[in-house]
């Protein structure tokens, strides 16, 4: 072989072990993008909510679930099966579709998708222990 041809598959193996080493995956890619994606609605929903008077509760939140409540809605509640602060939840398992609202002094879940929660959200601020739950 020549010289130059030797020199061109040397330039094309070091072309090629770039490339490998830029390589990912497909399953691992697939996970980095929604890892990615779930990150950015997390960022914008919280932006959206904190503004509005939500705090984000650290203690509670974890790896499998996100909360935030409504300090104005707090109250001494009778029984400690039931919820003292109106709670909004994303879980990891619908973080991207679904809210889950919980009224102060209540246990029950209301679901509500990103657009109905923000529809809705005077109501549910508005919401004080002992109030019949807004009709949603």
């Amino acid at each position: 072989m020549s010289r130059g041809s030797d020199k061109k598959k040397a330039r094309r193996r070091k072309r090629q072990a770039a490339r490998d080493q830029r390589w990912v995956p497909d399953q691992v890619l697939d996970a980095l993008t929604e890892e990615s994606t779930t990150a950015a609605v997390l960022e914008a929903f919280d932006a959206r909510i904190t503004e509005r008077g939500w705090v984000f509760d650290e203690d509670l939140s974890d790896e499998e679930s996100a909360l935030w409540f409504y300090p104005p809605s707090h109250a001494e509640v009778p029984d400690e099966d039931l919820v003292n602060v109106t709670t909004i939840v994303l879980t990891a398992d619908d973080v991207a579709d679904i809210a889950h609202v919980v009224f102060v002094g209540t246990a029950d879940d209301y679901q509500f998708d990103f657009d109905e929660l923000f529809a809705n959200l005077e109501l549910i601020e508005a919401h004080r222990l002992g109030d019949p739950i807004p009709g949603f």
